[in-house]
């Protein structure tokens, strides 16, 4: 860890959001790229929280929860990606400036180097108190929770229609904790060390949802 994410850290461990990602924003605005983007979201989405809680619109905390994830997913990339250091910084800087993606070594693998795992049995329901998480995704009103033994429970809360749809795989890439995989479709989702759920958005790595836990 590096000087910076770790000041970033102890603003987010004192309930400082503001001041953690008014940090990330400072170091990585001449720099540019993915990450700078990434952090001027969670900024704007931060100001939109906070001007719907003072006209008492809403005051969800959840969400302010999921900004704080994502801050420190980002100041976890800064880790990963050395660009505390001045010579990889500037390699970084480089290659958003060609245009590559230099924000990620996230290497998304293909539908092909996820393997297909075996298919559960849809009609088995788990007793309640089973579950070792909860997914949520943007838009979906679709409750999601992980299993004790892995697998992906949906339930309708206007019905309480319960389904097994998925499963909880291993992850094809170190950067990410698990894989969130749909057995009807194939589509699978990535769920990084921070419990941010990624999706792709015209091939492009993009926050779908995320996940709580529950130990």
């Amino acid at each position: 860890m590096g000087q910076l994410t770790d000041q970033v850290r102890a603003h987010i461990g004192e309930g400082e959001l503001e001041a953690a990602i008014d940090q990330l924003v400072g170091f990585l605005k001449e720099i540019g790229g993915d990450l700078y983007d990434q952090a001027l979201h969670q900024r704007g989405l931060y100001k939109s929280w906070q001007r719907d809680r003072m006209l008492g619109v809403a005051n969800d905390p959840a969400e302010k929860n999921r900004i704080m994830l994502a801050v420190l997913n980002i100041a976890s990339q800064i880790d990963k990606l050395g660009l505390e250091d001045p010579q990889r910084r500037a390699q970084y800087k480089q290659r958003s400036s060609e245009g590559e993606d230099a924000s990620l070594d996230m290497d998304w693998p293909s539908n092909s180097d996820v393997p297909e795992p075996e298919m559960p049995d849809p009609t088995h329901q788990p007793p309640a108190g089973q579950y070792q998480a909860q997914c949520f995704f943007t838009g979906d009103m679709m409750q999601y929770y992980i299993t004790k033994d892995d697998q992906i429970l949906a339930v309708n809360p206007l019905t309480n229609q319960r389904l097994i749809v998925g499963v909880k795989m291993p992850p094809q890439n170190f950067n990410f904790a698990w894989t969130f995989y749909v057995n009807a479709t194939g589509i699978y989702y990535l769920v990084d060390h921070a419990g941010i759920i990624w999706g792709q958005n015209f091939g492009v790595p993009a926050q779908v949802g995320y996940v709580k836990y529950f130990n």
